[in-house]
């Protein structure tokens, strides 16, 4: 088991850069609250800045000739290695996203670590199935295509998801040979500071894996800069727009964007009615609806409106009985994610029942 020393009363609060804890040289700090109550989890986290986030290129650039020759079955093995460990340590790791994210263990920490986990080993075992193409030479020409690492890759996660998505965005950079530099939310930076030791422990070397705390405006840096080759971007549309246009803007680095939206449900008239009701009440009650796979909107078929709404609304209330605090494993809905997104949703309760668009069935008050 490695030293891993983190927890709710020692926070990580300094940047990785090229396998070290280091300052940042950026004095702005940010602040984090608990949403379950209010009160403040610190007021110290590093914002990186220009400076910071150069640091973090150079030392990627340094490490990508010889990270690009390691053999996939190197690369395989340390995704695996970092897999495990954060299945290791998922219930610290769970309890420092939990702090400022207030997602409960039962119904959202435990899956997402083991996603971030699960996703790591999955990319580790492509690491040597990139396979190139070749074509007919009879004309006397050589014709071959092959894929080849990009280089320094950023990724921008969102906050919904602080560890679960490192894997989404580590595991495919790391697999083809590339150098990573993660940015997670300021809402929930901890979970990702913590990884040091984990990302030494699977035997990276230095400046493969980075980890830049940061709101916007070093997301921006990332997105602008002249050496990052790619950015890849979870969130909303609009960040997204920016980000896309700053790629195109500076160096025309390669972009992968994931934007907002809240996946539909489709329930027709021969549906399994039961089943259907507790899928999609499983859904927007899950992590307390703040997912892409919420199912904020759910289209019945006319038939069997009423009997869905009814069982709907029954099933919603008994969901609603298990609120409460995130650190108990009773617990399956905990607290929005802090102040301004409890506003955004209560905002739009508030403008359906001003100008009647719809009915309340339950709720939509404190």
């Amino acid at each position: 088991m490695s030293n891993f020393p983190f927890s709710k009363e020692n926070l990580p609060k300094q940047l990785i850069i090229n396998n070290e804890y280091v300052n940042s040289r950026n004095p702005q700090k940010l602040t984090v609250k608990n949403p379950k109550n209010g009160e403040l989890v610190a007021d110290d986290v590093p914002l990186a800045g220009e400076q910071d986030v150069d640091a973090a290129v150079r030392a990627a650039e340094d490490a990508f000739p010889a990270w690009r020759k390691t053999t996939p079955a190197k690369r395989r093995d340390m995704l695996n290695k970092l897999a495990d460990l954060i299945d290791a340590h998922s219930k610290q790791l769970g309890e420092l996203t939990r702090i400022t994210l207030g997602a409960p263990w039962t119904s959202f920490g435990a899956f997402e670590t083991a996603l971030c986990a699960e996703t790591l080993r999955f990319n580790a075992g492509w690491t040597d199935k990139f396979a190139g193409e070749s074509y007919p030479q009879e004309d006397g020409f050589m014709k071959i295509v092959r894929n080849e690492p990009l280089g320094v890759v950023a990724a921008i996660i969102p906050w919904n998801g602080p560890i679960g998505n490192v894997g989404l965005k580590a595991g495919p950079a790391l697999a083809t040979g590339n150098c990573f530099i993660l940015k997670p939310s300021e809402k929930t930076p901890f979970a990702a500071l913590a990884l040091l030791p984990l990302i030494i422990e699977a035997g990276f070397p230095p400046g493969v894996f980075q980890v830049l705390s940061g709101d916007g405006t070093t997301g921006a840096l990332l997105a602008s800069h002249m050496r990052v080759r790619k950015v890849t971007f979870t969130g909303a549309v609009q960040t997204g727009k920016k980000i896309q246009e700053m790629a195109a803007k500076s160096n025309l680095k390669r972009v992968t964007l994931e934007l907002g939206g809240k996946s539909p449900a489709v329930v027709f008239d021969d549906a399994n009615l039961d089943n259907a009701v507790n899928w999609t009440v499983n859904a927007i009650t899950g992590h307390s609806g703040q997912v892409c796979f919420a199912a904020s909107r759910v289209y019945v078929q006319e038939g069997i409106y009423d009997r869905f709404i009814e069982k709907y609304k029954a099933l919603f209330q008994e969901r609603t009985k298990l609120i409460g605090d995130p650190d108990l494993e009773s617990t399956v809905l905990g607290p929005l994610v802090d102040e301004a997104q409890f506003n955004r949703v209560t905002g739009f309760i508030e403008r359906g029942k001003d100008q009647k668009q719809g009915t309340l069935l339950t709720g939509g008050a404190r």
